[in-house]
């Protein structure tokens, strides 16, 4: 952790998962860290989603629904991108995981703008926003090691 930029969130989520304590290795963790990030963005989905139905059931304006639904497509794709980059680890092709963790740190950063523009910025998806972003900055620092 001390080669990534968000040392405590590093820390903390590599800890909070069990296979920390067996796992002794680089790959391994990062292979953690990528769940992790997986994992925070399935989860950010699903808020996502479920804002989506309570705006949309109070009758939002049409910009706010629009808004989540694009950020519900970005983290569809970061996830997607995610996953894909598992198979690329396993295959030691370190550009290509590079390549899509950036492109899911990009997805989210789509989202981010949209939340700022729409004035939901300080929302709890965008601390979700936020966070996920560190989570994969944090797996590309880990990533990088392995090289």
């Amino acid at each position: 952790c001390s080669h990534t930029l968000y040392f405590d969130i590093c820390v903390s989520s590599l800890r909070s998962d069990p296979r920390t304590d067996v796992t002794v290795d680089l790959a391994g963790l990062a292979t953690i860290a990528l769940d992790q990030s997986i994992a925070h963005g399935e989860r950010t989905i699903s808020v996502i989603v479920d804002a989506l139905r309570a705006n949309g059931s109070s009758g939002a304006d049409q910009s706010t629904l629009r808004c989540l639904s694009d950020c519900n497509e970005e983290y569809s794709d970061a996830v997607a991108s995610l996953k894909e980059s598992a198979w690329a680890m396993k295959e030691r092709d370190f550009d290509t995981v590079n390549s899509l963790v950036s492109a899911a740190m990009t997805d989210s950063g789509t989202c981010k703008d949209g939340l700022k523009e729409m004035a939901i910025y300080d929302s709890s998806l965008s601390q979700r926003n936020k966070r996920f972003f560190k989570l994969c900055s944090n797996f590309l620092a880990i990533s990088r090691l392995l090289i």
